[in-house]
């Protein structure tokens, strides 16, 4: 039964290990890399990428330029801007908060 999804969706991968590898090649992307950690006496490891070279790849991928948001935002339900949409970090009234503190000299 679950092949069949599967196949109905014509995904391009049918199992999770199969959907890692694609994501492990994407071009860009910097590697998994293991980090162990021990607390308690108990080993544990985590699997994560390097955040600079995450943020860098991030950054400097033309197709998520549309994606990314540098500025905070107020969305609106009405023209008479009565009712407030919080949707999304940036629009929230923390950034809006650290956006007016924070003055950047170039």
């Amino acid at each position: 039964m679950l092949w069949k999804v599967v196949q109905r969706l014509e995904l391009s991968y049918g199992t999770t290990r199969e959907l890692n590898t694609l994501i492990d090649n994407l071009p860009g992307r910097p590697p998994f890399v293991c980090k162990e950690l021990v607390m308690g006496g108990e080993r544990l490891k985590f699997y994560c990428r390097e955040i600079l070279p995450s943020l860098k790849a991030i950054f400097g991928d033309p197709e998520l330029k549309h994606d990314l948001v540098f500025a905070p935002e107020r969305h609106f339900t009405n023209d008479e801007r009565t009712c407030r949409i919080y949707s999304e970090m940036h629009t929230g009234d923390w950034w809006w908060s650290v956006q007016v503190r924070r003055k950047v000299v170039y």
